[in-house]
């Protein structure tokens, strides 16, 4: 027997509406789940899509950069350029003096003058000095014989001229004491300053004596003798590793530049092809390159398989094993405008390939005539193939190919009429 249980009416109201209110959270959440379920799938659809369709390859921007470099040994007189700045064809990059130059007008084992001029100074006071010395023995020596001389004439043993003389000599010898005396003290006053003058100079060439070469480069003569490196095509200066008034030697790197015509400086996509996708890449190849979300634009394969080379640490996959990739180069389709920066050498860009490929009708008729790879045939070398599908040497198509332009030369040169046949033929007229 059924157990009976009685509810009012708000009861059976109130359980009605918990119900509805749950089947709508419940709504409510399936719908959201359902919602992330197709973001989710929508998601992983458009990625395999993505990765199915288009084959995406690693790469960078390769560009020459021009490294203004000496070439021979140069004392560097001035830079006129900074990084940054954009020089024209005639602008003037720096300014330099040739080494030997300066080497062959100044003698490196002369000595500095002012070590010349105090050691003179030096020997000179030394020399006044003995001098006064030997003069003092000699006054008091010509003293002693006045004396004498006094005593002998007193007991006359001698007569005055011999004291006369003497006393002359004592009064020479006197004077040439006070001359020597004021000489040395000129002396002394000059040798104290030259030792401070030579003291400064050694103090400000860090205790060097030795001369240096380029010490008078600046000076009005040797003005005469100074050289101008132009530059010699339109560039951006990118780098000046030169500080002026220094000695660079033969090939060392003073500044770097930039050609503006970038093409002119092998501008370049390299791409890292992974051997399993070799399948995928051909020669002319069209590929979308992708600097950003921004900036991307067109290239085709130029050159494939020139070389392989290790794929870069931080490129590399860790479920891959193979990291040796083969090196392909494309060169940038005409007419596109992009901005500089995305063309900075060392770029990493992305190579973008259609996996499918829907060509008109000229560009099926090209990509049949061109061959997809070079062929090679051990024994043969290099192959290439010809209209009827045949691999023939690639030596031999060479060979024909200069053979035909040498055959229509003269046809060219027989087909034109001479000034004689005119002649001829308006008489036959």
């Amino acid at each position: 027997m059924k157990n009976f249980t009685y509810r009012s009416l708000d009861e059976r109201e109130n359980i009605e509406e918990i119900l509805r209110r749950r089947k709508r959270k419940i709504n409510r959440q399936q719908i959201i789940s359902v919602v992330i379920f197709m973001f989710i799938l929508g998601s992983l659809a458009l990625y395999i899509a993505h990765h199915v369709y288009y084959t995406e390859l690693d790469g960078y921007v390769h560009v020459d950069t021009n490294k203004v470099r000496t070439p021979f040994d140069i004392y560097l007189d001035s830079v006129y350029v900074k990084t940054g700045d954009l020089v024209t064809p005639g602008d003037t990059l720096y300014s330099y003096y040739m080494l030997n130059l300066l080497v062959d007008n100044v003698n490196p084992d002369e000595e500095p003058p002012m070590v010349a001029v105090s050691r003179n100074y030096k020997l000179q006071y030394e020399t006044a000095r003995q001098q006064i010395e030997v003069l003092k023995v000699r006054i008091a020596e010509l003293k002693k014989q006045i004396q004498t001389e006094d005593h002998n004439i007193a007991l006359g043993l001698s007569s005055n001229s011999h004291k006369l003389d003497l006393e002359r000599d004592l009064k020479e010898a006197e004077a040439r004491l006070k001359a020597l005396q004021a000489e040395l003290e000129t002396l002394r006053q000059t040798r104290d300053e030259t030792r401070v003058v030579f003291q400064r100079q050694r103090a400000a060439h860090d205790g060097s004596l030795l001369p240096q070469i380029y010490d008078d480069a600046r000076s009005a003569s040797m003005r005469r003798a100074i050289s101008y490196r132009l530059a010699s095509d339109s560039s951006l200066i990118t780098d000046v590793k030169a500080p002026f008034r220094m000695v660079f030697f033969k090939e060392e790197e003073i500044m770097s530049k930039q050609h503006l015509n970038l093409e002119e400086n092998n501008l370049q996509i390299v791409a890292y092809v992974p051997i399993d996708k070799m399948s995928r890449i051909n020669n002319n190849t069209k590929a979308e390159i992708v600097v950003n979300r921004d900036v991307s634009f067109q290239a085709h394969v130029n050159v494939l398989g020139t070389r392989t080379e290790m794929i870069p640490e931080n490129l590399r996959s860790y479920f891959e094993k193979k990291n040796t990739a083969v090196i392909a180069l494309l060169d940038i389709d005409k007419d596109q405008t992009l901005p500089l920066w995305s063309l900075a050498s060392g770029m990493p860009v992305s190579v973008r390939i259609k996996n499918y490929r829907f060509f008109d009708k000229e560009e099926e008729d090209t990509v049949k005539t061109k061959p997809d790879y070079l062929w090679f045939t051990t024994g043969k070398g290099v192959m290439t193939e010809e209209k009827d599908g045949r691999l023939v040497p690639i030596s031999d198509t060479l060979r024909n190919t200069l053979n035909d332009r040498t055959l229509e030369e003269p046809q060219q040169k027989s087909s034109e009429p001479t000034p004689h046949a005119s002649k001829t033929g308006k008489k036959q007229n």
